[in-house]
């Protein structure tokens, strides 16, 4: 199970208990992470060079916090370190 099921499951319970520690960076983080990769009216168009079969894919979030997005970049700076 990905992160952001888990975070979607149990989103109210977690308003719910942390409702008053909660910052509005940290619900930027939580409701950009939410809508990533799933926004269907941001879309990036691609289309082949050799025939006519075009696709769209949507967008990711751009988080810093996002797990989705930022995997890439996090092993990627990982691999320079090591």
């Amino acid at each position: 199970m990905k992160f952001v099921d888990i975070l979607h499951a149990h989103l109210d319970a977690f308003n719910q208990a942390y409702e008053q520690q909660i910052t509005t960076a940290m619900r930027q983080a939580i409701y950009s992470m939410l809508s990533c990769r799933t926004n269907t009216e941001r879309t990036s168009h691609w289309a082949c060079q050799s025939c006519t079969h075009t696709t769209d894919y949507p967008l990711s979030c751009g988080h810093r916090s996002c797990p989705q997005c930022q995997h890439n970049t996090t092993a990627d700076w990982l691999a320079k370190q090591q």
